[in-house]
């Protein structure tokens, strides 16, 4: 019955990650976004966003988790774009959540930008291009 019980359970955490997943594009005379977003067990979730407006590029990438369960403050997790590892975002406390982000962009704005330049290494992104951040991915 144990068992039984736990592959029930296993399947309807499988259909909920399938289920909860989704991607967008929006597109106008200057700008083009591509998004997407996954949630996960352990009350997780991580959304990413690739932009290209006047010829200036951004991506970010963010997780965030509850409080009290499997991952922590200070806790850092690895972001891989198209299976290329791109960098690590770190954990804390934003509320009363886990919330931690990275951010690449080609026009850092000024010294209180958080945002990074993107690494040499930092694939072609397109439509499909599969993003992950510790044990969750989307497809953009």
């Amino acid at each position: 019955m144990r068992n039984v019980i736990q592959g029930a359970l296993t399947a309807v955490g499988i259909v909920s990650l399938v289920a909860f997943s989704g991607s967008s594009i929006a597109k106008d005379e200057d700008r083009t976004r591509i998004e997407c977003e996954k949630r996960g067990a352990y009350d997780t979730s991580m959304d990413a966003r690739f932009e290209v407006r006047g010829g200036r590029e951004k991506f970010d990438v963010s997780f965030e988790a509850a409080p009290g369960g499997y991952f922590t403050s200070g806790q850092e997790l690895d972001v891989h774009v198209d299976y290329v590892y791109v960098g690590k975002l770190m954990l804390r406390y934003e509320g009363f959540d886990l919330q931690g982000d990275l951010e690449f962009d080609t026009n850092i704005d000024s010294v209180y930008d958080d945002s990074q330049p993107f690494p040499e290494n930092f694939p072609e992104v397109g439509r499909g291009t599969h993003v992950t951040v510790g044990y969750l991915g989307c497809s953009l």
